[in-house]
């Protein structure tokens, strides 16, 4: 299935994000380039940039490996900007280390509590940091994409539970026998004390021996991000850039 107003073309693959569309109240979409896109895509890009114009695409995002300036520059002569490069970081699995605060899977009347935790915390992403996003989009955007995690999408949705109160979660999808850590933050008040750390440990062990390994992501300028995940013994995987085109003349 094609967004709307991209046409299927044989090189370009460029598919509606229902959930995003849902939110937003007009068409996002995600355009995914073949591994061999060169020049020799020019005329469809062409074709479906002049297609998200007429028929009313917001937003399209599109993300290449981090090394391809020339499909960069191919995009951006169309429109699009980069908003970040995402670093993905990969670790086999292993017991949890050092796993001190109280952890488990979150109750269901929890999640409104991780929604207001969520918008908190989430400033990196790149719905935030594109500043032709509203801040608002962006924000009921996270705020359904937490829900929707923890009212099943997730395979995991841990918390962290001082003092009677939700200080962090980590939201955890599976595919296959790989854990991916899909949200995780921490409140304002019980930051600088290891908690995002002790999150990852919960995710270890409450996969344990179900799962080969764990993967995430974080974008390259989130330093303490990186670090908290290079210090937790992930190794680094793959950068990405994500690119976004916005239709100027359309508000979500």
């Amino acid at each position: 299935m094609t967004a709307a107003g991209a046409a299927p073309t044989a090189a370009l693959d460029c598919r509606e994000q229902t959930f995003e569309s849902g939110v937003a109240g007009v068409p996002v979409a995600k355009l995914n380039l073949p591994a061999d896109a060169g020049p020799h895509i020019t005329h469809d890009l062409t074709d479906l940039e002049s297609s998200w114009r007429t028929n009313g695409t917001w937003l399209v995002s599109c993300r290449i490996p981090a090394d391809r300036t020339d499909l960069a520059e191919l995009l951006q002569s169309t429109g699009f900007q980069a908003v970040e490069t995402l670093v993905t970081f990969f670790q086999p699995a292993r017991p949890a280390r050092n796993l001190t605060v109280d952890t488990g899977l979150a109750r269901m009347n929890e999640t409104d509590t991780c929604i207001d935790l969520a918008l908190s915390a989430f400033t990196y992403d790149r719905l935030h940091r594109d500043a032709r996003v509203p801040h608002a989009v962006a924000d009921a955007i996270r705020a359904a994409w937490v829900r929707n995690d923890m009212e099943g999408r997730a395979a995991a949705s841990l918390v962290a539970r001082i003092d009677g109160r939700i200080a962090g979660f980590n939201l955890c999808l599976k595919t296959g026998r790989t854990a991916v850590i899909d949200l995780i933050a921490v409140a304002a008040d019980f930051r600088r004390r290891g908690l995002a750390g002790q999150m990852i440990e919960a995710a270890f062990a409450h996969f344990s021996d179900t799962i080969d390994g764990i993967r995430v992501g974080t974008q390259e300028d989130n330093v303490a991000s990186v670090k908290l995940y290079e210090r937790a013994g992930f190794a680094l995987e793959s950068r990405q850039v994500t690119l976004h085109w916005i239709h100027p003349e359309i508000t979500p």
